[in-house]
């Protein structure tokens, strides 16, 4: 909140611009008529302090236009009403560690050093506070991106064409791209920048809704940490973790984090059962750090508590909190194993330049079996070549780039796409005509004319050889892999979308998870993109490993028979020399009734919840709610149930007790 001394002089400047600007209709591309002003000229100089406007008005038809910079009045949110004031300048590092100094700062500065043990992280939720279009010292940072001034296409803002429709888009372009790239590195980058002075790292979530004004991945790769997130139900998620994803590999982060199983309610309507095909199929798309949402910390023991309305209750007034550790060390083992190695890609495709963009576009259509990332051109700038494989800065790997179907590429970029070309990676994709920007027009389209010209030759044909790689002008993804003899990396005999995976590679071997996102058993035989290494099966729920002995290695993959049960999860290791084949037992082998227990049950219930006192003999296992005892049937907490049986012997091998249908969970 701004006292009322800061508040004035944050709309007293920069001052007020006037501009001027001689017009006639005219005939715009043929089409229609347009006013389009035949020259600008900046007025702001000739404006008196009490406002006042002399000027001595030259020949011809004028219009008098002042623009000013004002806030854009959005209030911050969610915030109790003695927090609330207004949004912070998104493109300002000045305005951003002002914020901080008056926020966190004051926080800091009341707690001693030595007693800041947790308070470790600064968290950038989703984007969600609507556009911006203009900051302090936004001439003079325009001038210095694209080396000419902006003020003459002032009038543009307010719809007014000037020069040309096609000059006025392209300056538009030109201050999207820069409102995006000063989102980034003065917002994001600006706030690291001044939380890592404090002992502080950040932790984003790189997408936004109502308004994002910056590019996702780079503005994400300028956290120190990245974040999704997903709802145990919904559409949310959909694309927000596989944006999270993209830019955690590309640029070098190692955990990607997730707001995960968040819940719009009811409150305690969910439960781990619910919740794991979802958090397994964010972990096949590149999540591997989970974030629970939410605990809330309960100042006493009144249930149920302090909830909010949009999280699950992750917390001891919850039914199954005390069994959760079962779910926990689940998602534990998964973090720890997806967190190991490098992300294997097969496709990167390329976000264009345009700004804002909250996802990619994945056109065309990435086959089965096969993985993929989104880059950027900030990362392309950085890229080698190894092997024919498209190398960044933060080791990922990829065997073809995929461009946009759009018409434009600055020509700095196609520089770099052609000198990688040139030295082996493959592209598909059209080639581009001219630039989007103003700048250095209009000598910047010739130059992309030119070397688009020797790139993609005439742009007929299938495929195009320049210097070592080689260009798909278009076709399809399947074509490029059949052509540079790239099985899939995990592939079921038959196709089966309920399967997805992921593939980690690390030193001394190969790591897949393979979820079944069904509610039904799979068995299938898949194919894994590797050879000469003996497959085993990493249970994550119950920490198992074991050699999965049949399977049959070809010329580029080994094929294993597998079974997945219903939303069942598995990491198949690949890291022990192997046979070719190998089938003494079965893969999966089925196991043997030792003991049937069929009761009596003594049931005790949790004391405090108004169920029944002392024990209950129940003869068989049943739905509560069909108890005509209402103490049963309305009762909700925790119930021991006991009973005996007998064994000959104990086996040394793992024994389970089959319960049948369980709702909703039992330990």
């Amino acid at each position: 909140r701004y006292p009322e001394k800061s508040l004035a002089k944050m709309w007293q400047t920069p001052q007020p611009m006037w501009d001027a600007y001689l017009w006639r209709e005219q005939p715009e591309d043929g089409k229609d008529r347009a006013v389009v002003p035949e020259k600008v000229v900046d007025l702001t100089g000739k404006m008196a302090e009490d406002g006042t406007l002399t000027w001595d008005v030259p020949e011809g038809n004028w219009v008098i236009m002042r623009t000013a910079m004002l806030p854009t009045g959005v209030p911050n949110a969610p915030a109790p009403s003695e927090g609330r004031g207004l949004e912070t300048d998104k493109m300002s590092k000045e305005h951003i560690r002002a914020h901080f100094d008056n926020y966190l700062g004051v926080i800091l500065d009341k707690i001693p050093a030595a007693d800041r043990k947790t308070f470790k992280i600064v968290v950038e939720d989703s984007y969600e506070t609507g556009g911006q279009n203009w900051t302090d010292n936004m001439v003079d940072d325009f001038k210095a991106a694209y080396g000419y001034d902006p003020t003459t296409y002032i009038p543009v803002l307010s719809g007014t064409v000037v020069g040309s429709r096609d000059a006025s888009d392209r300056f538009l372009w030109d201050l999207r791209r820069l409102i995006a790239d000063e989102v980034s590195y003065n917002y994001v980058g600006g706030l690291r920048e001044v939380s890592n002075e404090h002992g502080l790292t950040t932790w984003l979530e790189n997408y936004g809704h109502w308004g994002f004004p910056g590019e996702f991945l780079q503005y994400g790769g300028q956290s120190d940490e990245i974040a999704g997130e997903f709802w145990s139900f919904g559409d949310l998620g959909n694309i927000e973790n596989r944006v999270a994803s993209s830019c955690g590999h590309i640029y070098g982060k190692k955990m990607v984090w997730a707001e995960s199983f968040t819940c719009g309610g009811p409150d305690f309507s969910q439960y781990p059962g619910q919740m794991k095909q979802r958090g397994d199929r964010f972990f096949t798309e590149g999540i591997n750090a989970s974030l629970m949402h939410l605990y809330i910390q309960q100042p006493d023991d009144r249930v149920p508590g302090v909830n909010a309305w949009f999280g699950n209750e992750f917390n001891r007034n919850n039914t199954w909190f005390s069994q959760m550790d079962v779910f926990s060390d689940y998602l534990k083992r998964c973090n720890y194993m997806l967190q190991q190695g490098r992300y294997v890609a097969d496709v990167a495709y390329f976000l264009g330049e345009d700004a804002p963009k909250m996802t990619g576009v994945c056109d065309p259509a990435l086959p089965e079996g096969y993985s993929f990332d989104f880059v950027n051109a900030e990362v392309l700038m950085g890229a080698t070549v190894k092997d024919g494989k498209l190398v960044l800065e933060s080791g990922m790997e990829y065997s073809v780039l995929v461009l946009p179907k759009i018409k434009t590429m600055r020509p700095q970029l196609l520089k770099k796409l052609e000198s990688l070309v040139a030295d082996g990676i493959t592209i598909l994709g059209p080639a581009p005509e001219k630039s989007p920007s103003l700048q250095d027009y209009p000598a910047a389209d010739e130059e992309v004319s030119q070397i688009a010209g020797k790139m993609w030759g005439n742009g007929s044909g299938t495929c195009v050889t320049y210097g070592k790689g080689s260009i798909y002008p278009d076709g399809t993804l399947e074509q490029v892999f059949a052509d540079k003899g790239i099985p899939a990396d995990f592939k079921p005999a038959v196709p089966s979308k309920p399967l997805q995976f992921i593939h980690l590679t690390q030193k001394g071997g190969e790591v897949y998870f393979v979820s079944n996102q069904s509610h039904r058993p799979v068995t299938f035989e898949g194919a894994f993109r590797i050879t000469g290494k003996a497959p085993e099966l990493w249970n994550p729920l119950t920490a198992e490993v074991r050699l999965l002995p049949q399977y049959e290695v070809q010329d580029q993959t080994t094929k294993i028979p597998m079974t997945l049960d219903a939303f069942e999860s598995a990491f198949i290791v690949f890291r022990k020399d192997a046979p070719k084949v190998r089938k003494e037992g079965a893969n999966y082998p089925e196991g043997s009734v030792l003991a049937t227990v069929a009761g009596p049950w003594q049931v005790a219930f949790q004391e405090g919840r108004g169920g029944p006192e002392g024990t209950v003999v129940m003869d068989e296992l049943s739905d509560w709610t069909a108890s005509e005892d209402y103490k049963v049937k309305y009762f909700s907490g925790t119930a021991t149930y006991s009973s005996t049986f007998n064994l000959d012997e104990i086996p040394s091998d793992p024994v389970y007790i089959d319960l049948g249908k369980v709702m909703v969970m039992a330990k």
